[in-house]
C-alpha cells in the first residue's frame, strides 16, 4: 500500500470518528432560554428577596439587557431599592453594580448619585491600582443627601456642585485613612467597568485608569499570560478576563489619543458660481461635487506598530484560549460548567468570558466559538422554571449571569468601539449564527486573537516558542515553507514547536500541522516511538501512534493495542485507525468509549493478536 493512500485512509477514518461532537444550540432555543431566564428574574424580583444590593442590581441589569421594559414591576421595584440604599454603600461590589445599574437604567436624575458612587470608588482604589472589598469614605449627612436628591442633573460632562463639596471631604478623609493595600482582581474587574462608565458622567477618572493600566501590565505572568486572584497567586480563567478588561481601558484611551493626532480632512470648496442649481421639479437631484485638482488624494496612515498593550493582550488571549479549548474538548464542543470551581468553569467565568468576547469583538478564542459553546451549555443546563441553579452564588446570581451571557451584554459600548478601532460599534445580541459581516444583527468582528502575531507563553527566548510563533505568524504565502521547515528540521525543538503550534490552531491549518508532526515522527526508530506514545503531551502521543501506522510495520501492532486505553479520545481514534489500516480488522472501541469499553476492545485485539502468532 502506498504512503499517500495509507495517510489518506487514516485521515478519513479520523474525520468520520469526529462526527460525535455536539451540535450548537439554535437561535430559537437561545431566545427561548433568554426569555425564560428573564421571566424567572421578573417573578423573583417583583418583590425583591432579601440579600445584597449588588445581587439585586445584577438581576436588574440582566433583565434590562434581555429587553424587560423600565416600567415592569420588577424593574420599578429594583430601581426604587437602589435609589434608596445606594447612598450608604461602601463595599466595592455593591458600589460598582449600583453604578452599572443606574447607568444602564439611563435616568438623568440619577447622575448625582452615580457621581457619588464613582467618587467613593475612586477613594477605595489602592496604590497598586486595584480594589478590595471595602471602599473607605465618609458618609453623607441627611441634609447633603436631600440636597443631592433634589438637585437638577448637571450639564453633560460636569460634576454636580454638591458632589464637588463631597469630593473635598473624601480627599481629607482619605489623607487620614488611606485605603488598604490589600486588593484582588475580582473586586477590581467590577470596579474597572464602573470607573470607565463614570467618565461620561463628568467624574475625573484619568488617574485611576492610569493605575489600572499599570497594575495589569505590571502583574501579568510572563509564562502563562494570565493573572491570579491577587498578584501573588496562580492564574485562573476568570482573572485572565479581569486582566483583559483592565488592558482594554488602556487600549481604548490609546485609541483616543491616536485619533486626536489624525488631521481632519476638510472637503474642498467650490468656486463661486460653479454650484449646479437645484431643479425643484426633480426630487432625485443630487449633483456630484466637481473634482478639485488642487486636492491631493487621501493617504492611508502608516500601520501602527504593536506596543506593550497589544502584546500583553495577545499573550493573555493565548492563555485564555488554551483553557477554553480544553473546556470545549471535555464538553465535546460545549463549555463545561461546574459548581465549586470559583472562577474556573462556573457561571461567573461565563459572564467574564462574555464581557471579554464582546468588548474585543472576537468570535473565536483559541479556535473555540465562545458564544456557541457557552450558549449550548446554558440552553441544556437551564432548569424547567427558567433558572440556572447553583450553590456557589445562588440561583439569582447564576440566572443573571446566564441571561447576560446569552444577551451578549455590553455595558461599555464606547470602550468596545475604541478597542475594536470602530468608533460606532454597537454590540447587540443579534443572531449568533449569522455569517454576513455586514449584518447589523451580528456585528461581532469575525476574527480570532490568535490570528495576529503572538508570543507563545513559555521561557523568554525559548527556541520552541520562537519556532512555534514563526509558524503562527506565517501568512498564506509563507505557511507551507515554514511548516516544512519544522517538519524536516533537525532537533527535538522542531518536534516540540509543532506540538505547541497545533494546540493553538483549528480547522485546516491544525490538520496540516498534525499531518506534518506524524510525518516527522515516521523518521524515529521503534523504541523512540514507543517512548513518545507515552509522552505527557496528547498531540505528541497521537502523532507517535499515527507514525507507527504510517511506517507499515506490523511490529507496532502491540503498541497500537496498548494505545487503545489512552485517556484522550484523539489518541484512541488514531490507534484504532492504525490497527484497521495494518490488519484490515476492527475490534473497536467505538467513539467516546468508556474506560471499561476501551479495555474490553484492547482485550479483543490482544486475543486476535495471540491467534496470529500460533
Amino acid at each position: 500500500m502506498s504512503h499517500f493512500v495509507r495517510v489518506a485512509g487514516l485521515i478519513a477514518v479520523l474525520l468520520l470518528a469526529d462526527a460525535g461532537a455536539v451540535s450548537a444550540a439554535t437561535p430559537k432555543e437561545i431566545d427561548a432560554a433568554k426569555k425564560k431566564g428573564a421571566d424567572w428574574l421578573r417573578a423573583k424580583y417583583k418583590s425583591p428577596p432579601p440579600g445584597t444590593l449588588g445581587k439585586t442590581c445584577l438581576a436588574g441589569i440582566a433583565m434590562l439587557e434581555a429587553g424587560v421594559p423600565g416600567d415592569d414591576p420588577a424593574i420599578k421595584s429594583i430601581t426604587e431599592i437602589v435609589r434608596k440604599e445606594a447612598w450608604g454603600q461602601t463595599r466595592t461590589y455593591e458600589i460598582s453594580l449600583c453604578l452599572m445599574y443606574l447607568d444602564r437604567y439611563g435616568e438623568p436624575s440619577d447622575i448625582p448619585l452615580i457621581q457619588i458612587l464613582a467618587i467613593r470608588l475612586l477613594a477605595g482604589q489602592s496604590s497598586f491600582g486595584g480594589w478590595g472589598y471595602e471602599c473607605g469614605s465618609p458618609g453623607l449627612g441627611m441634609a447633603e443627601e436631600q440636597a443631592l436628591k433634589a438637585a437638577k442633573p448637571p450639564a453633560v460632562g460636569k460634576m454636580n456642585p454638591e458632589v464637588e463639596k463631597y469630593v473635598q471631604g473624601v480627599i481629607a478623609f482619605r489623607a487620614k485613612n488611606p485605603p488598604s493595600p490589600t486588593d484582588d482582581n475580582s473586586n477590581t474587574q467590577f470596579a474597572v467597568i464602573a470607573v470607565w462608565l463614570a467618565r461620561k458622567h463628568g467624574v475625573p477618572v484619568d488617574g485611576a485608569l492610569d493605575l489600572i493600566e499599570k497594575r495589569f501590565r505590571g502583574t501579568q505572568n510572563p509564562q502563562t499570560g494570565g493573572w491570579g486572584y491577587t498578584p501573588t497567586t496562580d492564574g485562573s480563567p476568570s482573572m485572565y478576563c479581569a486582566g483583559l478588561i483592565g488592558l482594554a481601558t488602556g487600549i481604548g484611551r490609546r485609541e483616543e489619543r491616536r485619533l486626536k493626532t489624525v488631521p481632519k480632512t476638510v472637503p474642498p470648496k467650490s468656486e463661486p458660481g460653479t454650484e449646479p442649481k437645484k431643479n425643484p421639479d426633480d426630487p432625485f437631484f443630487n449633483p456630484k461635487t466637481p473634482a478639485d485638482p488642487k486636492v491631493e488624494p487621501k493617504k492611508n496612515p502608516p500601520p501602527r506598530v504593536a506596543d506593550p498593550l497589544d502584546r500583553a493582550s495577545q499573550v493573555a488571549f493565548v492563555g485564555l484560549g488554551i483553557h477554553l479549548a480544553e473546556s470545549a474538548k471535555a464538553g465535546r464542543g460545549a463549555l463545561t460548567v461546574k459548581e465549586g470551581t470559583h472562577g474556573l468553569n462556573d457561571m461567573y467565568f461565563l459572564w467574564s468570558l462574555e464581557r471579554v468576547g464582546v468588548l474585543y469583538g472576537v468570535e473565536k478564542i483559541g479556535g473555540v466559538n465562545w458564544y456557541e459553546a457557552g450558549a449550548h451549555t446554558l440552553v441544556r443546563s437551564q432548569s424547567p422554571d427558567g433558572a440556572w441553579a447553583g450553590t456557589d452564588y445562588g440561583d439569582e446570581v447564576n440566572t443573571s449571569f446566564g441571561v447576560l451571557f446569552l444577551c451578549k451584554s455590553n455595558l461599555v459600548r464606547d470602550l468596545s468601539g475604541k478597542v475594536q478601532k470602530e468608533t460606532s460599534t454597537e454590540m447587540k445580541a443579534g443572531n449568533p449564527t449569522s455569517t454576513d459581516p455586514k449584518s447589523t444583527d451580528n456585528p461581532i468582528t469575525k476574527k480570532d486573537p490568535l490570528d495576529v502575531p503572538v508570543v507563545i507563553p513559555g521561557p523568554t527566548g525559548s527556541d520552541v516558542a520562537i519556532l512555534a510563533s514563526e509558524l503562527l505568524r506565517a501568512g498564506d504565502q509563507d505557511w507551507a515553507k515554514t511548516l516544512a521547515k519544522l517538519r524536516d528540521g533537525k532537533g527535538g525543538v522542531h518536534t516540540q514547536a509543532l506540538v505547541t503550534a497545533v494546540t493553538k490552531l483549528d480547522g485546516e491549518k491544525r490538520k496540516e500541522v498534525r499531518d506534518a508532526l506524524a510525518e516527522r515522527l515516521t523518521r524515529m526508530n521503534a523504541d523512540t516511538l514507543r517512548s513518545l506514545a507515552k509522552a505527557e503531551e496528547t498531540e505528541l502521543r497521537r502523532g507517535a501512534v499515527l507514525a507507527m501506522a504510517m511506517k507499515d510495520e506490523k511490529a507496532h501492532i502491540p503498541d497500537l493495542v496498548a494505545a487503545l486505553t489512552d485517556d484522550e479520545e484523539i489518541v484512541v481514534r488514531a490507534a484504532r485507525a492504525g490497527l484497521k489500516s495494518l490488519t484490515s480488522e476492527d475490534f473497536g472501541p467505538a467513539s467516546n468509549a468508556t474506560a471499561g469499553e476501551k479495555r474490553l476492545a484492547a482485550a479483543d485485539w490482544q486475543r486476535w493478536l495471540s491467534k496470529q502468532k500460533k
